[in-house]
């Protein structure tokens, strides 16, 4: 059993606490004052429930907003947060944080790599591993303040520390609480360009604005997703591609990765939107377009991926182009509030 500190209190959050509270961890569950989630019913019912492929209630040690009381003794802290607050969390919380702490950052949002600078800054002195999961473990969302069903876990995940020599142990250290083997990748940098989201996330959203802005009911993926969208994704995830190839990295097709991860064998990004149960089971359709899958997958995958693309020669007109129009929609400059990275931040991370 180990003590373990889960900070979000959304979909992925409360899937965890629940999950890893079964498996017999104590588990205190944060969530932000200001973003609260369904922290009140959790400390009310003093648990989660889970539904799906996992089934059960998951009883919490401690469910709060004070964060300090959450993370001090914890042996491994979980983000679960939105990559927009990840910095804002982990810079609150770094006072706090003791020798010998893994912290693990849940998707690859390059959160890792700014975590890691803010700690040389600020405590160089502390001796913590900090690390990025390629994508997060399951495909949840919550159906209540303090229920969530589990649709469906990955095969594996990609982890790396941000200091590479550190992953193997890592690794051995979070078997019992991943819920999904973890494989090794060699870098910090490598991790956050194999996340994907950006590609599926923003292009459908931005391809079905009109029948989201107008509450219409519809499946997200097998029915916001036509040919000529996943072509947009393919153009888009060739130059995500490009970069990694151009830092030296062999990144599968966004599909390819995606078979793998939940273990099917479709033949094209349009074939699996189409045909995928973990995508489909439910609607997955965001209330609005001002949506994690714009805020979070523009401002903190297409922008990173535009800046060093841009800086180390990469064409980048598709990504681009969705940033821009993501910005137009919105009103908003996403580039200039974006995660801006060049080759000279990430040299250490690659």
């Amino acid at each position: 059993m180990k003590k373990i500190a889960i900070l979000g209190c959304g979909n992925g959050g409360q899937a965890l606490a629940g999950y890893l509270s079964l498996l017999g961890h104590q588990v205190n569950l944060y969530a932000h004052p200001n973003h609260l989630g369904g922290i009140k019913t959790i400390q009310q019912h003093q648990g989660i429930e889970l539904g799906g492929i996992v089934n059960g209630f998951g009883k919490i040690n401690l469910a709060s907003t004070d964060l300090q009381e959450c993370v001090a003794d914890a042996e491994v802290i979980l983000m679960t947060l939105p990559a927009l607050a990840c910095e804002e969390i982990f810079t609150k919380m770094l006072p706090y944080l003791k020798n010998g702490q893994i912290i693990v950052n849940m998707a690859g949002y390059f959160s890792s790599i700014i975590e890691d600078q803010i700690r040389i800054k600020n405590r160089p002195e502390l001796d913590i591993t900090i690390t990025e999961l390629t994508t997060f473990p399951y495909a949840c969302r919550a159906e209540g303040n303090n229920k969530v069903n589990i649709v469906a876990n990955k095969k594996f995940v990609g982890i790396s520390a941000t200091t590479p020599s550190q992953t193997d142990n890592v690794i051995r250290e979070l078997a019992n609480i991943i819920p999904c083997p973890l494989v090794a990748k060699s870098s910090a940098l490598e991790v956050s360009l194999y996340n994907a989201s950006g590609i599926y996330h923003s292009v459908t959203v931005i391809f079905n604005a009109a029948r989201i802005g107008n509450k219409d009911e519809f499946y997200f993926y097998k029915e916001g997703i036509s040919e000529e969208t996943a072509n947009a994704m393919i153009r888009l995830d060739q130059e995500r591609r490009n970069i990694g190839q151009k830092l030296g990295y062999n990144l599968p097709e966004n599909y390819q990765q995606l078979n793998a991860y939940y273990g099917y064998n479709y033949s094209s990004i349009y074939d699996y939107y189409k045909n995928s149960q973990a995508h489909n089971t439910i609607k997955f359709m965001p209330p609005s377009t001002r949506t994690r899958y714009i805020l979070e997958d523009i401002q903190y995958l297409l922008v990173p991926w535009q800046s060093i693309g841009q800086s180390i020669g990469i064409e980048t007109k598709g990504i681009k182009a969705m940033i821009d129009i993501a910005s137009f929609l919105h009103d908003t400059d996403y580039m200039a509030s974006g995660r801006k990275l060049d080759l000279e931040s990430i040299q250490n991370y690659s």
